[in-house]
């Protein structure tokens, strides 16, 4: 997404201000969105790309999405030997 206002890319989701906001997300498929360069704040629809269809607009909202746990990961926890009792 670019800012219309000065054609940045630097556009994210703003967090919710208020109840009245917070009310507002959740009755409708609209997000806060804020240009980190010039300060534009507007409500737009949620936007998910298709790279990462498997995201759903309430992940965005959130952010409480937990990251993939990696094979490396798996290994580190199968190669730590056990805690003595």
């Amino acid at each position: 997404m670019t800012c219309p206002a000065c054609r940045s890319g630097r556009v994210f989701p703003s967090r919710l201000r208020n109840g009245f906001e917070r009310l507002r997300q959740l009755m409708t498929e609209k997000q806060p969105y804020r240009c980190h360069q010039c300060g534009w704040r507007k409500w737009r629809d949620v936007r998910v790309h298709a790279v990462a269809a498997d995201v759903h607009p309430a992940d965005l909202r959130t952010g409480r999405v937990n990251p993939p746990v990696s094979p490396h990961e798996f290994d580190q926890l199968d190669a730590q030997p056990p805690e003595p009792s």
